[in-house]
C-alpha cells in the first residue's frame, strides 16, 4: 500500500530540514542534530469533496554551546538556520501541500553545567485530501 499524503509530507519535510523522525535529542547525540515530531492534526471539510488538513510539526534543533559567542546569538543563529531550511524553498513540498507556516519557537538556553543549547519550533503544514481517502488529493 502506498504512503498516505500525510506520511509523504512528513517525510519530505524531515528530509528538507535534515531531521530524524521522532528521535530523542540529548547531550549524547551526535550534534548538531534535528528531530521532527508530527503531533496533532485538524481537518476542515470543504464544499467540493475535500478535507483541508493542518498538521503540526514540532522540530527540535540541538547543538553544543559555543563558548566563544553569547548564548542568545547562538540560539538566534540556530533558529534562523532552521527557518531558512524550512521556509526558503518550494512552499508546496513538490505539490504535496498548499503552505508551510512557522508559528512559534522557544530557545532552551543551557543551565549552569550544561553544554547544549536547543531550539524548539512549531510549523503547520496545510494540505488537502479527498474526503474519502487519506491516500489521494
Amino acid at each position: 500500500m502506498p504512503d498516505s499524503i500525510r506520511e509523504q509530507i512528513i517525510e519530505a519535510f524531515a528530509t528538507r530540514i535534515s531531521a530524524g523522525r521522532a528521535i530523542q535529542l540529548d547531550g549524547s547525540s551526535d550534534l548538531p542534530a534535528r528531530a521532527l515530531w508530527d503531533s496533532s492534526e485538524s481537518a476542515e471539510r470543504m464544499n467540493y469533496g475535500k478535507l483541508r488538513m493542518t498538521t503540526e510539526m514540532n522540530v527540535g534543533f540541538m547543538d553544543n554551546v559555543n563558548r566563544s559567542i553569547d548564548n542568545s546569538k547562538q540560539g538566534n543563529a540556530m533558529l534562523a538556520d532552521l527557518l531558512e531550511d524550512a521556509l526558503n524553498n518550494d512552499p508546496t513540498l513538490g505539490g504535496l501541500c498548499s503552505q508551510i507556516n512557522y508559528s512559534d519557537s522557544v530557545i532552551d538556553y543551557p543551565e549552569p553545567g550544561q553544554n547544549q543549547i536547543a531550539i524548539l519550533a512549531v510549523f503547520q503544514i496545510v494540505y488537502e485530501t479527498d474526503n474519502t481517502s487519506p491516500f489521494s488529493q
